[in-house]
């Protein structure tokens, strides 16, 4: 039987350092993961909502009614192929 302390790993230490190694990396991959999505959203950091000054009070009510969805949708489509994508200004299909 070979003794702990001269510097050989036994059985257990190499399972133990394998598992550690095995976490340690998956750790880095989440990590890795969640700073690129952060450096994704960061241009959005620090800027004011587009929302009507009612919609800024205490008691607010749902305003939401996908009023700045259809504007947002008529400016991406604003120069699109009308032949192979056939839709029209305001959104409906043709």
């Amino acid at each position: 039987m070979k003794s702990r302390y001269d510097g050989v790993r036994g059985k257990e230490a190499g399972i133990a350092k394998s598992r550690h190694n095995r976490l340690e990396a998956e750790h880095s991959a989440k990590n890795q993961f969640v700073k690129k999505v952060q450096n994704e959203q960061a241009r959005y950091a620090g800027k004011s909502p587009n929302l009507k000054s009612e919609a800024m009070e205490f008691n607010a009510y749902m305003c939401n009614n996908g009023e700045h969805a259809q504007e947002f949708g008529k400016k991406l489509t604003k120069g699109i192929d009308l032949v192979a994508f056939p839709v029209d200004g305001e959104g409906n299909d043709s």
